[in-house]
């Protein structure tokens, strides 16, 4: 892929991997900044081997990708989160459902850049490593080689959208949106993390808001879009924070979720960014609607009435100073 529209005096290239290039490929396409693409064969001990010798084991090769980007428009780190975000890191040789040597993840620094690339790249993996607490299984090398796969491997996906992806459609049509918050959901506490990306659920009674109920918005952990008004709060008795509703309701995604087995319910996701914030029931006070938004606190942050304006939240206070029934 060859983004023309793009003029840069700074491009840079880096080179990937994460499970089958096709995947991997297809994402970045999606993230701005990035110039071109290219899917090849890196660390291989077989000069410019064949996709078939590459499979076979015999070349050590790594099917990999190929960046270049603009440098003022996209970082480095970024494209290193955005990587480790978008594989299992702990993974060894395996992503999806693909197995062997050549599809483990490797994050490759060229020899003339060192000094400035393996420590971003070394860094990103410290940071992982401190969060979960477990080791991530990222190679980090200097790249040896790296020769381009055939041409029928290029653009694969945009060639043929329905062949196989083990990068979830949705992460690839959110790339840029994932791209615009990774640093923030990057620097978030391993509960905040957890639940947003991983649709945890935190301890009931044992969490931030459940007995907050001082005027003030709650906002995206995220992003900082309000989303709640402390005039919609309520105790509900339930051990999380509950509202009527939601300041717009186009704000939230439901989804239906079937994961605890015979109890259906309806996920609330953000429109904006994304992150899981809980469930919602139709248990709420029926004379404010008969709804009740049970959203985890680790989700949320909480803007106090006093410090609204300071915050930039001015315009919200006349939602926050509103008498409920």
């Amino acid at each position: 892929m060859d983004k023309n529209k793009i003029s840069t005096n700074n491009p840079a290239t880096v080179v990937l991997a994460g499970g089958c290039f096709w995947g991997i490929e297809r994402f970045f396409q999606e993230v701005d900044g990035i110039i071109d693409t290219q899917v090849g064969y890196a660390q291989s001990t077989v000069p410019d081997p064949s996709y078939e010798q590459v499979c076979s084991g015999v070349t050590d090769a790594v099917e990999s990708v190929r960046l270049t980007y603009d440098s003022q428009s996209v970082s480095l780190r970024t494209l290193t989160l955005l990587l480790l975000d978008l594989i299992d890191p702990f993974s060894v040789d395996r992503q999806g459902n693909d197995r062997g040597r050549q599809y483990r993840s490797g994050l490759y620094w060229d020899p003339q850049h060192r000094e400035q690339e393996e420590p971003v790249f070394r860094r990103a993996l410290e940071e992982l490593e401190g969060r979960t607490g477990r080791h991530p299984a990222v190679q980090v090398e200097a790249l040896i080689n790296f020769y381009p796969a055939e041409e029928s491997h290029q653009d694969y996906l945009l060639k043929n959208p329905g062949g196989y992806c083990h990068i979830p459609l949705e992460a690839i049509a959110n790339a840029a949106s994932r791209q615009r918050y990774i640093e923030r959901i990057w620097s978030l506490d391993p509960e905040s993390y957890e639940v947003t990306q991983h649709s945890a659920t935190e301890r009931p009674f044992a969490n931030a808001y459940d007995g907050e109920f001082r005027p003030g918005i709650y906002v995206d952990v995220v992003s900082g879009q309000p989303l709640f008004s402390s005039a919609d709060k309520y105790d509900s008795g339930c051990g999380w924070p509950a509202f009527t509703k939601p300041i717009d309701p186009d704000l939230l995604v439901n989804r239906k979720d079937y994961k605890l087995l015979g109890r259906p319910r309806i996920e609330v996701r953000t429109a904006q960014t994304g992150i899981h914030l809980g469930h919602v029931f139709d248990d709420g006070p029926a004379d404010r609607g008969g709804q009740r938004y049970c959203m985890n606190s680790a989700a949320l942050r909480f803007v106090p009435r006093d410090r609204m304006e300071e915050e930039g939240y001015g315009d919200y206070l006349p939602l926050v100073d509103q008498v409920t029934r």
